[in-house]
């Protein structure tokens, strides 16, 4: 018998026996049951009380496992509910979502220390994009050295000490915006004169309306916000002017404050309207995370301004006492 005859006899002969070590392997595996299956069926045949004590403590252990999933739930859906109230309370305190790329964590901390210390020295009130609000600040050609505005809040943009907020009133038939920044140091007062909420966080919209909605009386009185309840919400649904327009309100889908956006439309202005969508943008996932900030920076930015307010308070209470 040549070599390469024996080599293949060989080579035959081992395969064969590890198809059979593999099949009985396999059997045994197969035909196997753990001893507390076998535990199992026999207290079931025998019907000891034992097996439906077991399966009442699953029983139990299975309701106490949901009712601690339902407390982290309500835990979960609290802390979400906190964390879009303080974004909506103190937008100024979140950084900037649009330059990700160009964050800078030192100088944002840098920035609320500031904010922290003009808050010292300038009390600045709860309000809101809706919200009526009265600006005192230093004029040096007033006779008084001081000018007062009062007007509607109608946006907020920015944040840190770069945060604005822009006022619009009606004065002798003129619409009148300013914007202020909130820590400038030439303010000397900020009032809310009457805290509510609106539909949209822009009231830019107000500018194509009838001015009847933006005036507000310059003698107005503080109007006290409701203890313990939700800031209200105006829903106020507001008519815009015939076109021309300063924007093209017809294709803002988003807004819901207002009505009469849906004018008659060429069939040129229909083509570039339609140009114009991005519909794949309500379905960008990637563009959405960028643009938003995680619930535990969210938290950790929360908790400092808690701190410091909490401090801010009692160390008015301390020199109110003494």
């Amino acid at each position: 018998m040549s070599l390469s005859k024996q080599f293949r006899k060989l080579f035959i002969s081992s395969f064969i026996n590890n198809a059979r070590v593999f099949s009985t392997s396999g059997c045994q595996l197969s035909n196997t049951l753990l001893h507390r299956t076998v535990n199992r069926h026999r207290q079931i045949k025998s019907g000891s009380n034992d097996y439906q004590l077991q399966e009442e403590d699953q029983t139990e252990m299975e309701g106490e496992k949901v009712v601690e999933m339902n407390a982290e739930m309500e835990v979960k859906k609290k802390q979400q509910t906190d964390v879009e109230s303080f974004k909506e309370k103190y937008p100024e305190f979140l950084p900037r979502t649009d330059h990700t790329s160009r964050r800078d964590y030192v100088l944002e901390m840098l920035h609320r220390r500031d904010m922290f210390r003009r808050r010292q020295n300038l009390n600045i009130p709860e309000f809101y994009v809706g919200s009526i609000v009265a600006v005192n600040v230093t004029d040096p050609y007033s006779p008084s050295k001081e000018n007062r505005f009062v007007g509607i809040c109608i946006q907020r943009r920015f944040s840190g000490l770069d945060h604005n907020f822009t006022l619009r009133n009606v004065i002798y038939g003129q619409g009148i915006e300013i914007k202020y920044d909130l820590y400038n140091p030439n303010i000397l007062s900020i009032e809310c004169l009457r805290m509510e909420k609106r539909l949209d966080p822009e009231l830019l919209y107000l500018r194509d309306c009838p001015q009847e909605y933006s005036t507000v009386p310059l003698d107005m009185e503080k109007i006290p916000a409701p203890k313990g309840k939700d800031v209200p919400i105006n829903d106020i649904k507001v008519p815009l002017n015939n076109p021309p327009w300063l924007q093209r309100w017809e294709r803002r889908k988003d807004l819901k404050g207002i009505t009469g956006n849906v004018r008659r439309l060429t069939a040129r202005q229909r083509k570039r309207a339609e140009l114009s969508e991005k519909p794949w943008l309500e379905n960008d996932i990637m563009l959405e995370y960028r643009r938003s900030l995680r619930d535990d920076e969210v938290i950790h930015i929360k908790n400092v301004v808690e701190k410091f307010l909490a401090k801010e308070q009692w160390r008015k209470e301390s020199q109110g006492q003494s």
